[in-house]
């Protein structure tokens, strides 16, 4: 007989762990109520409780392909022999995941017992009565299974899992998935490429046209420090929104969805980050602390609430890009002028009504999940994205009309290819998205885009060209 084991053999993920973040994500006061409840009713009744207030769908689970071969050619090499599901997980999570994959003869799960070590020997005894069995498992909880096992099945072993097997019983087998760096894992979940966008806390400091060498120390903290506490809510965001993300056609492989990266890991990152990107600010004004702390809290009800909400969501996407420019100008001890913020609202208005254009261009549900936008949705999103787009250049034109400008940059006509550039950069996107040919991540896009950098360094020439004296 063949026996499964479901977390992190099976599927990739651990499904304690996707109920538990499930629940917190809908309620902030869960950690309470499961200590609550285990001190009340122990592991078993934690894992009740968690199954029906986290509600997740085994339809989207991160299955590993490799085991569920393994187990197609078991069977065609054994057709007179059974094959078992049996987990420590909820009960009820078992049976769902049995039937869903519809090629195992039993299920056995956590109902009265914790089905877990010895115990979950002694139920593979009572079904096997004397009979050999081989063992699929992971951890070092497996141990005295594969002990008494025909042929021991190891998923992803670490080496010193693999030194303990060896120990008790020699007849095993390694199901290896290709391995990722876990450098390279995490680096991908905190997405370091959105870090681009947080060189907008420099705008203001440039636009000064002052000596910035004495607080370039601070700007470089402020950038880590919004760095850090801006990935740490990535973090946040990719775990609550796990279900989502697996019905996205590209969300989908990210490290918390696809099951590369565990919650139990997200959860840690989060922590580490948040922890020194709060010890950076610190050190900052006061004024600055409290821009992030608001930008924490803005975040936060974000990814609660106000990405469920049409065109708040672009909005709140907007003024996230706002408050790094505002952020950059405390730093800088400078008021950054209504020209560049209004600019910027506009600005930032098309890249975030693009991004949600281009989702919608490429679902194939008829609409966005978690997102409350559809499909029918596509014609209005897209006109935002050209209205805003093109009214930002227009302010810039506005810009250089103005006494301000003139009394800036004097009579250099330079200036005036600064629009015509960004018109070109922004005329591009929106082509490109029409075609297709941009990713859902607009950001990702742009840095890939030569036109991106012919753009800057065309746009860095003309400004210093530009400047008096």
């Amino acid at each position: 007989m063949l026996f499964v084991d479901l977390d992190k053999s099976l599927i990739k993920t651990d499904s304690l762990y996707e109920c538990f973040i499930s629940y917190f994500s809908t309620n902030i006061f869960a950690i309470f109520m499961l200590i609550y409840v285990i001190l009340n009713s122990g592991l078993v009744g934690l894992k009740k409780f968690l199954y029906t207030k986290g509600k997740i769908s085994v339809e989207h689970l991160p299955f590993n392909n490799k085991v569920l071969t393994f187990i197609e050619n078991w069977k065609k090499n054994n057709r007179d022999k059974k094959v078992y599901l049996i987990s420590a997980s909820y009960h009820k999570i078992v049976e769902e995941v049995a039937k869903k994959i519809d090629c195992f003869d039993g299920y056995h799960g956590t109902d009265q017992l914790n089905l877990k070590s010895e115990k979950k020997l002694q139920k593979i005894k009572d079904i096997c009565k004397g009979n050999s069995f081989t063992y699929v498992g992971d951890s070092f909880d497996d141990l005295v299974i594969w002990e008494k096992a025909e042929q021991c099945i190891a998923v992803n072993p670490s080496k010193k899992l693999i030194h303990e097997i060896k120990k008790v019983n020699t007849s095993f087998e390694i199901i290896q998935s290709k391995e990722i760096p876990i450098f390279k894992k995490i680096m991908k979940a905190i997405r370091v490429h959105q870090w681009v966008k947080n060189t907008l806390i420099f705008v203001p400091a440039i636009l000064a046209m002052k000596p910035i060498y004495d607080l370039l120390g601070t700007l470089l903290t402020g950038f880590i420090a919004f760095s850090m506490i801006a990935s740490a809510l990535y973090i946040l965001n990719d775990l609550f929104d796990l279900e989502n993300d697996r019905k996205h056609h590209s969300k989908k492989f990210r490290a918390f969805a696809s099951g590369s990266l565990s919650i139990l890991n997200g959860v840690v990152i989060f922590c580490v980050l948040l922890f020194f990107g709060t010890i950076l600010a610190s050190k900052l004004s006061d004024t600055y602390q409290l821009i992030m702390a608001f930008y924490a809290l803005s975040s936060f009800l974000y990814t609660k609430f106000l990405k469920q909400i049409p065109i708040v969501d672009i909005f709140t996407l907007s003024f996230f890009y706002l408050l790094r420019l505002i952020s950059g100008g405390v730093l800088m001890e400078v008021s950054v002028s209504n020209w560049l913020l209004t600019f910027s609202v506009f600005f930032f208005l098309f890249l975030a009504s693009a991004k949600r254009w281009i989702e919608l261009k490429r679902t194939d549900f008829g609409y966005i999940s978690g997102r409350g936008y559809q499909s029918t949705d596509v014609s209005f999103i897209r006109q935002l994205s050209y209205f805003s787009g093109l009214i930002s250049v227009l302010i810039i034109c506005l810009y250089l009309d103005s006494e301000q400008a003139q009394i800036l940059f004097g009579l250099s006509g330079l200036m005036w290819f600064v629009p015509a550039i960004i018109l070109y950069w922004t005329l591009e996107i929106l082509f490109k998205i029409e075609r297709g040919e941009v990713d859902d991540d607009i950001v990702i896009y742009a840095l890939k885009s030569k036109s991106s950098y012919i753009s800057l360094i065309g746009f860095l020439v003309i400004f210093s060209l530009s400047l008096p004296g």
